[in-house]
């Protein structure tokens, strides 16, 4: 829809577009968007379509009916969501980890960020014309959300991971369904890469369009793949060293080439980055042992430890407070860091909540790369950042 038109000196002809917001290529997002022919001059969003007002619900429960909430941040890395508030929760009431819970958590973590993944090339594929590419990443994904299930009983919302531990423990199938999984991805994502990112239209939508330079990228504070493919070897799980990633053999993925593709090789890479971290911790994972540490275990009554190996009842969290203070928690996602800072006030709920996400923090980083490409470029970059609105909006 052209809003207005206006001459701007040395002759040039701007132009304003809306675009969004609609589900298909914006998102739940409006970009009011400048043009000199089809040439972008500069874009303003206008977010908040989708505000779910997710940090003050998060004050107004109780801190454990959090945890169903906040992993609707995105929905398709649920795990890494609600690792970070777990993590807030864990240094604010003083919550030890039990040291299985921390080699399961890797697992599901991964298997969360190869499902992020996944999804997002998925709809970067149809975003630059392939439909194939759309099916093949869904299809993948596919089987990531029913090894969720077989853990949490759900395919979509676990709800699995606890301040101080996990809720259920995998089934013996699960180790074996899953190093068979791995392999059949590993061959597929290769065949993925030359079906629809080698492909010659599809390299072309996305080689030097959409270039964020390393000093944009970091000024801008990008974060995740925005970053890593500008050339920022910087990734949370080897900053902050949390669960058990320092004890395993894994590389950051970097790429240099700063533009659209860079950044879907950059996703490529961690997911075989994830199945090999995935292939360490399941040869190394205990197999019994209690999902949850000491702080949670001494507040559960005797009958419900006895199944403490399996599954976490949680009534005896409801009956614990939030002392005074404040907790950080952080976490690296599919698309970048989420970040979680709650305070407590000595009652069950959080005094405040505060959540910093990466399609919010990439948003300057995103619109950056947008000026000085074409219209029908601006779904590929949207794509190839993973925006994701409803995470955006919070």
């Amino acid at each position: 829809m052209v809003l207005k038109e206006e001459k701007l000196e040395g002759g040039r002809r701007v132009l304003d577009l809306f675009w969004g917001p609609q589900h298909p290529s914006s998102g739940h997002t409006r970009f009011i968007v400048e043009l000199d022919g089809d040439i972008v001059v500069n874009v303003t969003p206008d977010p908040g379509y989708v505000h779910r007002t997710m940090e003050k619900l998060g004050e107004t429960r109780h801190w454990i009916q959090n945890i169903p909430l906040f992993e609707r941040l995105s929905l398709p890395d649920a795990i890494n969501v609600t690792w970070a508030y777990a993590m807030a929760i864990e240094r604010l009431a003083k919550i030890d980890v039990s040291p299985r819970a921390q080699y399961l958590r890797v697992i599901m973590a991964e298997l969360s960020r190869i499902s992020t993944h996944l999804y997002d090339l998925g709809l970067h594929a149809i975003m630059i014309g392939s439909s194939t590419g759309f099916m093949w990443g869904f299809g993948l994904r596919e089987l990531v959300v029913q090894l969720w299930a077989m853990v949490s009983g759900s395919r979509t919302t676990p709800s699995w991971v606890l301040p101080g531990g996990v809720r259920t423990a995998p089934p013996d199938a699960f180790y074996e369904q899953t190093k068979g999984f791995l392999d059949y991805l590993e061959k597929k994502i290769d065949e993925f890469v030359r079906l629809v990112i080698k492909n010659p239209v599809g390299y072309y939508r996305l080689k030097d369009v959409g270039y964020l330079s390393k000093e944009d990228a970091a000024r801008l504070m990008a974060t995740g793949p925005a970053a890593r493919g500008s050339g920022i070897d910087w990734d949370a799980r080897r900053v902050y060293k949390y669960g058990v990633y320092d004890e395993l053999e894994w590389e950051v993925c970097v790429e240099d080439g700063g533009d659209s593709l860079a950044r879907a090789m950059v996703r490529i890479c961690e997911i075989r980055q994830s199945a090999k971290i995935i292939r360490q911790t399941l040869d190394r994972v205990p197999r019994d042992g209690p999902l949850v540490g000491e702080a949670v275990l001494h507040r559960m009554p005797p009958k419900q430890k006895e199944t403490v190996n399996q599954i976490i009842r949680l009534g005896s969290l409801f009956a614990t407070r939030l002392p005074e203070g404040e907790g950080l928690g952080i976490t690296e996602g599919g698309r970048g860091r989420y970040f979680f800072h709650v305070y407590g006030d000595g009652t069950e709920r959080p005094y405040r909540v505060r959540i910093s996400t990466p399609s919010w923090q990439n948003l300057r980083a995103m619109i950056k790369a947008f000026i000085g490409a074409r219209l029908m470029d601006l779904p590929a970059i949207y794509g190839s950042f993973g925006y994701f609105p409803p995470e955006q909006d919070r």
